[in-house]
Parts: structure tokens; C-alpha cells; sequence
């Protein structure tokens, strides 16, 4: 069924722009984004809401997800429906197949194991099912009682239902990012109960991509610095969208890839191009203290040859008669200089 919610509270959104999914709760509680080089699937992180920030479901809406007719579930979502952004949505229900679908949340590391800026990124899942959720509730947060009490209600008979919400990216499906709003220990029941889960899905219909830096500023609030820098180097078809001048926030984040990064990738030289290119006053001073940022890389040193950086230079290729990206170490200053020359201030 297709509703339109024009007179939305906007307190649930989902940002998605092409590359990375982000959705907010008032405020961002999951991001999801995918590895891009192999090693894993996908990438995700996950924000405990406290119980005063959780967004508590009119009562219509839970005597709907229990047993109800179509039509009661839908009257009870529909008013659901208010709390998100204006937009079409279209809603029905389901099953999440027991077999090949897996519910991804945040494991916490063990005390000891936990440090600033460590390598450990929060989450991540491969290979990927036919369905992957991304829950929005830590493990930790789940109720032993409760989920028993689902348990008790299902095997009486009772057919109490999760709510998942994704996008519906029609010029890629296949990114949409799904994850559940309500059901978290309904889920768990019916996995012990190794069942099928019956669930209610909310997709927002969107021809197009929210912007890139709606989606950094949400992500940054949930993500340790290495997972910001995964996500920041690897979304390179995006974030040279972003207007830096204006945006003192990202340009320290990408002050401090610059200064302490092993690689600089293509999305972040195309943004210095793009800068150098524009010819503007305003554009060239921010770009020189860039490159003043990256000739401090902790990774480049006359007297360390153990540390280099990795980044790339354009060159051209004959056979494919087209200019393309090849990997180059710099170990020097005199090196830097030299790429910077070569394919920046081209």
C-alpha cells in the first residue's frame, strides 16, 4: 500500500548518496557502507539510543503488530508514518526467511581491547545473504525476559511482527540498506524459534541520491576516526561534490587524513584538483593550506625509510588511448613536491 506523508516530523530519515546509508533516530544511530576492496562485505556501525531518545510506537500500532488484520496494521502505520521525513512510501507485509537472511549490531569490544582511534572497526559481515538487516539496538540491550515472552506468544500461536525501513533507490536497488526500526526481540524469538520472521517493510521511494555531505556529517557522528577515513577515502565519486570552503568541519577531518594517512586515494586528489582548477582566489588559499597539511604526513621522512605513502598519478595509456590512475610511492619531501607538481597543478 502507498502512503504520502507530507506533514512529516522528519525525527526518522534515511540519507543515502549512492555509496553509504546513514539513518537517523533525531539524531544518527546506524551507518552502513561497503568495503570496496575485498576483504569485506560490508561495513556498519551502530549507536545505542538511550530510552528517553527511542521513539515509542502509538499503542494502535503495537496492538497492530501483534495480530491484526491487514487493514488494522495499516490504519496503525500510517500514523507511524508522522514521525518520519516527507516522502512516498510504500508498505507491506512479509516474512524475513529464517534461512539466508542475517541481522548485523554492534559487538562491544572487551574493556581491555578498547583504544583510541584503534584499527577495530565496529562491525562488519561477509559474505552477504540474499537479505542482511542492520539492527539498530546493540546485543547488549537485549532482554532476556522479553525476548521469552515473544518466544511463550509465538509457540501459543501469536504472530507479533518487526518494522524494517529502507530506501528504494530505483537506479540501484540493489544498494538499498535495510534496517529495523521495532522488533529487535520479536527477531531474536523467532531466531531461536528458528522461524521465519513476519515483519512490516517501509521503503521510501527515491529517484535520486541525498547529498554526500549530509551524509559525512551524520556518519562522523558515529564512526571512530580510521571507520571515518574508510568511508571518506572510499566514497571518491562523491565527496569532490563537496564544497570544502564552506564546510570547516570536513576540511579538518580531511587536514587530519592528509596528515596522518598511509594513502591518499583518488576521491581526495580529485578534490584538490577540482580546487586547483577553479582558479579562484578563495579556492587557492584553502588548497595551499592543504598541501601544507600533507607535506606534515607522518608517513613521509628523509630519515625513516619504513614509512611511505601511497597514492596514485595519472598517466597515459596507449592501448586503451585514455589517461587512467597507477599506485606511486613517496618516500620524500622532494618526491611530494614533485607529485603535486605532476598532478595536482596540472
Amino acid at each position: 500500500m502507498e502512503f504520502s506523508v507530507t506533514n512529516g516530523q522528519g525525527i526518522i530519515r534515511l540519507v543515502f548518496d549512492g555509496f553509504a546509508s546513514c539513518l537517523s533516530i533525531r539524531r544518527p544511530v546506524a551507518v552502513n557502507w561497503p568495503d570496496c576492496r575485498g576483504s569485506v562485505g560490508e561495513y556498519y556501525a551502530v549507536s545505542e539510543l538511550s530510552k528517553e531518545e527511542q521513539i515509542s510506537m502509538a499503542d494502535q500500532l503495537n496492538r497492530a503488530l501483534m495480530d491484526s488484520t491487514e487493514e488494522e496494521i495499516m490504519t496503525g502505520i500510517q500514523d507511524f508514518l508522522q514521525l518520519f521525513e516527507n516522502g512516498t512510501y510504500q508498505v507491506y507485509l512479509g516474512n524475513m526467511p529464517f534461512d539466508n537472511t542475517d541481522f548485523h549490531t554492534y559487538r562491544s569490544l572487551p574493556a581491555d581491547k578498547v583504544q583510541s582511534n584503534s584499527g577495530f572497526f565496529s562491525g562488519w559481515f561477509y559474505p552477504i545473504k540474499d537479505f542482511d538487516h542492520i539492527l539498530t539496538l546493540e546485543s547488549s540491550s537485549i532482554d532476556e525476559a522479553r525476548v521469552v515472552y515473544y518466544m511463550d506468544l509465538i509457540r501459543k500461536g501469536a504472530c507479533p511482527k518487526a518494522v524494517v525501513f529502507c530506501h528504494l533507490y530505483y537506479s540501484d536497488p540493489e544498494m538499498s540498506t535495510s534496517f529495523i526500526l521495532d522488533g529487535h526481540h520479536k527477531i531474536e524469538a523467532y531466531i531461536r524459534l528458528k522461524m521465519d520472521i513476519p515483519a512490516i517493510f517501509i521503503h521510501k521511494e527515491n529517484e535520486g541520491y541525498e547529498t554526500v555531505r549530509d551524509l559525512m556529517h551524520d556518519a562522523r557522528l558515529l564512526l571512530n576516526d580510521n571507520e571515518f577515513e574508510h568511508l571518506f577515502q572510499n566514497d571518491d565519486e562523491n565527496i569532490p561534490e563537496i564544497k570544502f570552503t564552506d564546510d570547516e568541519m570536513l576540511t579538518a577531518e580531511l587536514d587530519r587524513i592528509l596528515r596522518s594517512s598511509e594513502r591518499i586515494d583518488t576521491g581526495i586528489i580529485n578534490i584538490l584538483i577540482r580546487h586547483h582548477k577553479s582558479g579562484s582566489p578563495e579556492d587557492k588559499t584553502w588548497l595551499d593550506k592543504r598541501f601544507e597539511a600533507l607535506r606534515t604526513n607522518i608517513n613521509i621522512n628523509l630519515f625513516n625509510d619504513n614509512k611511505n605513502l601511497l597514492t596514485f598519478s595519472r598517466q597515459y595509456v596507449e592501448k586503451y588511448r585514455s589517461y587512467g590512475w597507477f599506485s606511486k610511492t613517496i618516500k620524500h619531501h622532494y618526491e611530494l613536491d614533485s607529485w603535486i607538481r605532476e598532478t595536482i597543478l596540472i
